[in-house]
Formats: structure tokens, C-alpha cells, sequence
């Protein structure tokens, strides 16, 4: 600071005790000792003026002890001037910042004015270490307050009483203003509030720093004809701890730094008041919600809902003006408020309201003005709160004034929502549940209505219109796969004429529905690529798959119309309809086969009656032409018993015991002597059960004529070679799918699972083929088709699959063979079968290729060499139930197709069946 002293022009005040004189040279002296420095000489009176005078002194020499008016004095102590006295005795006066022994060189009064400037004389050293260690002492009593507005009062009394600070006060930022909450009893000239972008202190806020000015008159203010300075500091956040004098130049930088030290002193103080307040607050808070909470879970609606959240925001958290909105596609709907002035709709993209919905966020704004995510619907309303409630919801709390709500009003808020949501939540899951309910009844008796339609139209008519009066589908439709094409086969009644049209298998949603199995939910067909409604109109729809034989879709002119739930619900009603359009379609497959038997029944050359044993006795239930033709009996033996009508009497006992045999479950094969139209006959009669082996119900006789067996010997034996193929096919081949085919149709109806009809299907398909071939043998007389190159290990495995394999295990290896591709399969079949038969549920059997054809094998006990060749003889088995055909019909199997077959023992035991064919 002596370099400043040094500085042109700095003046020195020298004021001298009136009737003490100046020291003769003194003024002279400090020119002398300090270049540049001026003095002048005045008396007491005249100080104040010159200290608020346009050319102020760098510093006061006080020479003796001159007397000061009161105003004098206050000036003095006001200014941060130097004052340095220069007298016999040190004075006692606290605005003295220096001494020096009159009679002391100029010199060394020039360095006490240095030192005085910069705050390092003695008396200022002692000076502020009191001021500190008294601020010390003081802040036990700022820290003790237990209020806010007690510990701005104390900081200001502390200010006054330790640091000396004449004139202070503790502004606090409401909203837009600074309010002062405390201040000195005599600072009326101070305004109590003022905006607080037009004041030091709101400034000191804002940018959360000192401000430390030495003349007011150089800042803008709210008050123009405010001069001083003063010191402004903030803390809390949101408080300022301000001195202030109306001198300029009154405060130095140790006061400044008195100042921040007792604002961090308050401002500690401030912040653990308002955290216990917070505490309080929040307990308050806490517990009201807690009481409040059974009245929103007990609500039983959700206006109820909203009005009562609204009413607790009011009630509890004080949020005066709060409202429920609810979202739809165009608009948000005021559902509950607190203040009627509020709009009742907000178009859809407004504000904090989209914000909240859209991001599933809250909102807390200070001021909507300066909050790219909020507006104002009226201008007036700044503050704001908005959380997103249970998915299509907002609540919001606003209030007009600026930075009205903080995290915690937030925090409450969020928690008053959480409590709705999850009452909004039961609320919907109970509605939704009773719904659920409802459909799912109606459902229930919907599809009983559908399982009870008797053809395919009725079917169909009763799904859409399921479709429509239970799952509330307006406008729905049902193609079905009819060649390459997904035809439209029902619409609901509602649905417009040209709703629907023919499409490719993988064209538009429906094909991707059909060739993928999968469900589609379209919300909005714009955003679908492969969407083609067939009218502009339709906006989003739904595509279920019926199993494999087609889709079902529902569609609306409103986007997002349908749910997960319309969907399931829709998937639900279909998998009956799949089932069920499979059950009619296998039916009319049954009686199409049935018809099918009946003409090959019919077509069998050599007389052939349908039988049903009936209290041991056989009763006819159907004949064919042939046996017309032959025994001369027509449809008065339908019903009455076989016996009565063709069997002699000299062969009523040979008969009875034929009857006895059959009703044990044996097959029949042996001439016989018959009754007919023409007298007695021979015949070689051909009796097939129906159930080989058990207590049987009926089957087929045939009746081949052989009187003129020597005539017609050559083709006799051709004739039986048929014959002997549709007895083995009727007594095996076809009992088996058959009875596969109605065990799975009756699972079917009893479990309404459709992949039981898929095995039916399966089944029907070998009877249908076996029956074509047989209609072919029996007009023909091939036996086999076309050879073809046949996968060995694939026609293994579907043999496999038609055959019943219970426990047992097969094992296959790849090769082909040419051959008709139906009758190798039907080969396996009896292989197959004859292995289960003979070697038990267990058996493993191993198909695999060779250098000179193939071998099937399995490991049970084998046959005996002597017995080999026997048992391809037709009607020789080694088993107790077996029919003797299986064998006999590989046997004939392998040499139409020109093959020859051995048996021989396996490598690890059982019988092992080596396959010659010319094309291997």
C-alpha cells in the first residue's frame, strides 16, 4: 500500500484538536517522505463533509485529540479511510486504525498510514483477531437457534454486535423477489422487497458468490437514489446475509471476510433448520399419506379414484390447483381437478401433459416460460409438477408464481400416484378380470355351439358370428386354403361386401399368417409393410392361424383397436374351430372311405356277406351282388342268420363249430359245402374277424365257388391269389389304421386336441391308399405299381409310425431300392408287426441296406430252420393270436416286385429277413 501513497495526488486529511496547532513542518515533512502525497489542514467540523466530497482522502491524520460531533464519529467508523492519530497518548476511539508519538518523524507516520491502508497496524491486528474471536463466540447462538426467522434475527444482532457491521440484513429469493426476513431496527430506507433481477442480493443468488460494493451509485438497482455500499453474501441456496452502509467505500476486505465467515456459519444453521423442517415436513407428509391411503385403495371406481387423489394433493401435499388427465388417440380428457377454470380437453402433443404420457416421466418446472417440455395454457400459471399415472394418465399440480414446488413436493407427489396407480391397477385387473370372465363363459358356449355344427358352412357361420357377439369383432372374416389360394369362406354380418378376396398363400398379413402358424397384431397397417387392407378405411387389425386349413382376421377403422388380450381371445376361439372343422372334415373322409369299402366290398367277384355275430350265430348285415347272383338270396337276408339260409343240414355241426372258432377270434380258411340257388355247391370259404385273437363282434365270409375246381384250376389260384389279398388287408392291414383312426377320433371329441386328428389323418390316408390299391387288384389284378427309387429308411420310418410299436425300437440306416413305394411300406408294416407279435413289446428291429438289397432284423427268439420256409405259407403262425398273413404277404409282396426272401438267423439272435433285389 505505500506504493499507492506514493501515486500522484493522494490526499492526506490532517485534522488537528482544536487549540492544538499543527506542528510546524509536519504537513512539509510528509510531502517530503512520501512522493506525490498532498496534505490539507482542517478542523473537526468540516471532516464529514470532506470524507463524502468529491475528492476523498487517502487517509485522516488525527494531530492531539480533536473532539467530533456524533455524526462526525459515525462517518468516521463508517469509512474504511485510514485514520491514524498523532498525539501524545493513544486514543481509545475504534475508528483510530493508527498510532504514532507526536514528536515521531514524518517518516514514520507516513508508514503507519501505509500500514493503516492495508490493515496491518497493531490496533487493527488486535482489532479483527477480537472480531474473530468474538464471531466465534458468537456462533454458539446462531447454532442454537431453533427457527429459521430466529436465526436470521440472531446473524443479524451477531453482525452488529461482534463485527460492527451498522447496518445488516438476511434477504431471502421468493419466486421473483427478494424478501428481507430480518434486518437492523434503523435501515428504513432499505426496501423490504424487490425483484431480484434488480438486485445485488438477487444477482449474489444467482451466480452463488460474494458482492462487495464500494459505491452503490456504480451498479443498477431497483432504486436509483440508492447510494452507499455494502457487502452481499449468499448461502442456503436461496438467502443472502447483506451489510450495508450509506457511505461508499465503507467496508474493506477484512469485513468481507467477517461477513462470508458468519454467512457459512448461517448458512450451516439455515441448512439444518430447513432439513429438520423437511424432516417434519415429510414425516407429516408420510404419515397423512399413509392415513389417506385405505380410502384410495378402497375406492371402487376410477372417477373415484382420481376425485380422491386430487383431494389428498390438496389436503395433504397443499397443491391448490391439481387435476387427473387421461389420454386418447386425440385429446387429454380432464377426469378430476381442483380447479374447474382448468381447460376440460388438451389436444394431444401439449406440454408437460404429452411429456409425462410419452416418456413415462415427471416434470418438475420452476417456470414454464423457460421449459421446453411444459406450457402455459393461460400465460399465467409458471410453476408446474406432472407425473405420468398408471399408463394413460397424468396428474399435475401449477401455481402461477416462479419455483413454487421442489423435489420434495415432487417426491410427494410421485408417492400420492404410486398409491392410485396401484389401486388404478386393481381397479382395471377386476374389470378386466369380470370381462375375461364373461368372455371366457361366452367363449365356452361358443365353442360348444361350434363343435356341435354338423358341416363346414354351419361351422364357419357360427364362428364369425362367435366372433362378433362375444369378442365384440365388428368386422371379421375367415379364409380358407382352397388349392394355392386363401379363398374367403365366412364374413361377419357386419362386415361390407367387398370386405374380403382371394390372396395368395404368402400374400399380405394373411399369408404370412398362414405359411408362419404365427399371430399378428397390427396397430396400424400404415407401419405394417406387408399390409393390404382391402379397403382404405381399415386402420389396424388382428390375423389368427385356424391350425393349418386357413386364417382368421379382424380388422377396424380406428388405429390400435385390438389388444394382447383381443388376440388370445381370438386365438382361443379359433383352436376350437381348427379342431373342430378337422373333426368334419375327417367324418365326411370316413364316410367318403366307408363308401369307398362299400364299393370294394361290392366289387369283390365271389360272393361276400357282412356279418355281426349275435348270440354266437352269424346275422347278416350286408351282401354283395355276387353272393345274390350266387345263393339267390337278396336283401330278405339282411339281418337274419347266415346259417339258416346256405348251410346244409347235413353241416349244421360243422357249422356250429366253425361259429365257435370265429367267436374266439380264429380266422377261417377251408372248403365247405353250401346251400344255393341251384342246390348244393362247393365253395373254399374265407372267414375274416374283425378282432383276431379276442372275443369277437363280427366280420366278412366269402364264398368262392370251386365245383368246377378242375376246370377252372389255373384260375382258381389266380382268383384266390386276390382273394387272399383282401382277406389279409381286411383281417390286417386294415384293421390296424382303422382302429388307430377311430381310437384318435374319439381322443379327439373327448380332449378337443388337434393333433390327435393329424394321426387320423395320417391313418385314413393308409386306408384310403391300401383300399385304391385293393380296388386295382380287385379290377386289375396287379398287384403292384410302377417301381420307383424308394428311400429304404424313410418308407421304414413311416411304416413305423402307422404301425403300434408300444415299447419297442427301431433303427435304420439310409439306402434305396426301385419299388412301389405303397406296397414296400405295407411290407414293413407286417415285418413290423410280426416282430412285435413274436418277440414282444421290447423288440428292437434294425432296417439297413445291403450289396444285394436289404435286411430287416430284430432280437427276439427267432425261428427254428425247420420251420423257415413254413411260415410264409398263409395261414401259419407261431404266435397263439397271430392271423398267419403277414408273412405270407411279404412273401407275395417281394415277388411282384421279381425280389425272393429268406430267413435266417441275426447276429445277435432273432430272425433276420435278407431282402435279393435286382435293382439294389
Amino acid at each position: 500500500m505505500a506504493d499507492s501513497l506514493a501515486e500522484p495526488s493522494h490526499l492526506v486529511l490532517v485534522v488537528a484538536e482544536d487549540g492544538v496547532a499543527v506542528p510546524d513542518g509536519l504537513a512539509g515533512a510528509l510531502r517530503e517522505s512520501v512522493e506525490g502525497v498532498a496534505t490539507d489542514v482542517t478542523g473537526p467540523a468540516e471532516v464529514r463533509d470532506r470524507l463524502e466530497g468529491s475528492r476523498r482522502p487517502e487517509a485522516v491524520v488525527l494531530v492531539g485529540a480533536p473532539a467530533f460531533p456524533d455524526a462526525v464519529r459515525e462517518a468516521l467508523a463508517a469509512t474504511r479511510i485510514p485514520v491514524v492519530a498523532y498525539a501524545d497518548e493513544e486514543p481509545s476511539d475504534a475508528f483510530v486504525d493508527g498510532y504514532v508519538a507526536a514528536g515521531s518523524p514524518a517518516r514514520r507516520l507516513a508508514d503507519e498510514i501505509a500500514h493503516a491502508r492495508s490493515g496491518e497496524t497493531r490496533r487493527q491486528l488486535r482489532a479483527a483477531r477480537r472480531r474473530v474471536t468474538e464471531l466465534h463466540a458468537g456462533t454458539a447462538r446462531i447454532a442454537g437457534a431453533e427457527s429459521v426467522a430466529e436465526l436470521f434475527e440472531r446473524a443479524v444482532e451477531v453482525a452488529e454486535r461482534v463485527l460492527s457491521f451498522d447496518h445488516c440484513s438476511v434477504v431471502v429469493k421468493e419466486g421473483d423477489v427478494m424478501v428481507a426476513r430480518a434486518r437492523s431496527a434503523d435501515v428504513d430506507w432499505l426496501h423490504e422487497r424487490v425483484p431480484a433481477d434488480e438486485s445485488i442480493g438477487g444477482r449474489a443468488v444467482r451466480r452463488g458468490e460474494t458482492i462487495h460494493v464500494d459505491d452503490v451509485e456504480d451498479h443498477e438497482t431497483a432504486d436509483d437514489d440508492q447510494s452507499g455500499s455494502g457487502i452481499s453474501v449468499p448461502f442456503g441456496g436461496d438467502a443472502v446475509f447483506q451489510a450495508v452502509s450509506r457511505l461508499p467505500h465503507a467496508f474493506d476486505e477484512t469485513d468481507r471476510e467477517l461477513a462470508e465467515l458468519l454467512a457459512t456459519h448461517v448458512g450451516q444453521a439455515y441448512e439444518r433448520l430447513r432439513a429438520e423442517a423437511d424432516l417434519t415436513r415429510r414425516e407429516r407428509v408420510m404419515t397423512e399419506l399413509h392415513e389417506a391411503a385405505p380410502r384410495l385403495v378402497d375406492a371402487d371406481s376410477e372417477g373415484e379414484l382420481f376425485d380422491l387423489t386430487v383431494e389428498i394433493a390438496q389436503r395433504v401435499l397443499a397443491f391448490d390447483r391439481s387435476c387427473v388427465y387421461t389420454a386418447t388417440p386425440e385429446r387429454f380428457e380432464r377426469r378430476a381437478t381442483t380447479d374447474p377454470a382448468l381447460p376440460a380437453t388438451f389436444d394431444r402433443g401439449f406440454g408437460a401433459l404429452e411429456h409425462s404420457h410419452a416418456e413415462g416421466e415427471s416434470v418438475l418446472s420452476d417456470d414454464i416460460v423457460d421449459d421446453g417440455r411444459a406450457e402455459s395454457h393461460d400465460g399465467e400459471s409458471r410453476s408446474l409438477i406432472s407425473v405420468p399415472f398408471a399408463g394413460d394418465a397424468v396428474f399435475q399440480a401449477v401455481t402461477d408464481g416462479t419455483g413454487a414446488f421442489d423435489e420434495r413436493d415432487l417426491e410427494f407427489a410421485e408417492l400420492l400416484v404410486s398409491y392410485a396407480t396401484a389401486t388404478r391397477e386393481r381397479i382395471r385387473s377386476e374389470a378386466a378380470l369380470r370381462e375375461a370372465r364373461r368372455i371366457t363363459e361366452q367363449l365356452h358356449d361358443a365353442a360348444a355351439e361350434v363343435a356341435a355344427a354338423d358341416d363346414e358352412g354351419e361351422l364357419l357361420d357360427r364362428a364369425v358370428r362367435a366372433a362378433s357377439d362375444v369378442l365384440s369383432f365388428d368386422k371379421s372374416t375367415i379364409t380358407l386354403r382352397r388349392g394355392d389360394k386363401l379363398v374367403p369362406a365366412a364374413d361377419s354380418a357386419d362386415s361390407p361386401p367387398d370386405s374380403s378376396r382371394p390372396m395368395d398363400l404368402d400374400e399380405g398379413v394373411a399369408g404370412r399368417t398362414y405359411t408362419s402358424g404365427e399371430s399378428a397384431l397390427v396397430d396400424d397397417v400404415t407401419e405394417a409393410a406387408d399390409a393390404a387392407p382391402v379397403r382404405p378405411e381399415y386402420r389396424s387389425g388382428l390375423s389368427v392361424p385356424i391350425g393349418d386349413l386357413g386364417v382368421f382376421q379382424a380388422v377396424a377403422t380406428e388405429p390400435g383397436a385390438f389388444d394382447r388380450d383381443d388376440l388370445n381371445n381370438a386365438e382361443l376361439l379359433m383352436s376350437h374351430v381348427a379342431v373342430s372343422l378337422e373333426r368334419i372334415r375327417t367324418e365326411a373322409d370316413l364316410r367318403a372311405e366307408r363308401d369307398r369299402l362299400s364299393a370294394l366290398f361290392e366289387n369283390v367277384p365271389d360272393a361276400a356277406v357282412s356279418f355281426e355275430l349275435v348270440d354266437g350265430e352269424p346275422v347278416a348285415r350286408a351282401i354283395n351282388s355276387a353272393f345274390t347272383e350266387t345263393f339267390g338270396y337278396g336283401e330278405e337276408m339282411v339281418g337274419e342268420p347266415v346259417d339258416d339260409y346256405i348251410v346244409p343240414a347235413d353241416a349244421e355241426r360243422e357249422a356250429a363249430e366253425l361259429n365257435d372258432r370265429l367267436r374266439s377270434g380264429e380266422s377261417l380258411r377251408r372248403e365247405c359245402r353250401r346251400e344255393t340257388a341251384d342246390g348244393v355247391r362247393d365253395f373254399l370259404m374265407y372267414v375274416v374277424p374283425l378282432e383276431l385273437g379276442a372275443e369277437n363282434l363280427g366280420g366278412y365270409a366269402i364264398y368262392s365257388d370251386i365245383t368246377e375246381r378242375r376246370e377252372r384250376e389255373r384260375a382258381l389260384r389266380r382268383q384266390n391269389e386276390r382273394l387272399d389279398e383282401f382277406a389279409s388287408v381286411v383281417s390286417h392291414d386294415l384293421r390296424n389304421p382303422l382302429s388307430i383312426a377311430e381310437g384318435y377320433l374319439d381322443l379327439a371329441r373327448e380332449t378337443g386336441e388337434e393333433e390327435h386328428l393329424a394321426t387320423v389323418a395320417d391313418a385314413v390316408e393308409r386306408m384310403r391308399t391300401l383300399i385304391d390299391d385293393l380296388l386295382r387288384l380287385a379290377r386289375e389284378g396287379r398287384v403292384v405299381g410302377d417301381a420307383e427309387p424308394v428311400g429304404i429308411a424313410e418308407t421304414a420310418r413311416r411304416a413305423w409310425r402307422i404301425v403300434d410299436t408300444a415299447d419297442a425300437t427301431l433303427s435304420v440306416a439310409d439306402g434305396t431300392v426301385d419299388a412301389d413305394p405303397e406296397r414296400l411300406c405295407e411290407l414293413f408294416e407286417n415285418l413290423f408287426r410280426n416282430a412285435i407279435e413274436h418277440a414282444g413289446d421290447g423288440v428292437t428291429v434294425r432296417v439297413e441296406p445291403t450289396d444285394g438289397g436289404f435286411v430287416v432284423a430284430d432280437d427276439g427268439p427267432g425261428v427254428p430252420p425247420a420251420r423257415r420256409e413254413d411260415v410264409f405259407e398263409a395261414g401259419v403262425s407261431t404266435a397263439d393270436d397271430g392271423t398267419g398273413f403277414g408273412l405270407a404277404i411279404v412273401r407275395r409282396i417281394a415277388e411282384a416286385h421279381g425280389w425272393s426272401v429268406t430267413l435266417e438267423d441275426g447276429e445277435n439272435g432273432g430272425a433276420r429277413f435278407r431282402f435279393e433285389t435286382a435293382s439294389a
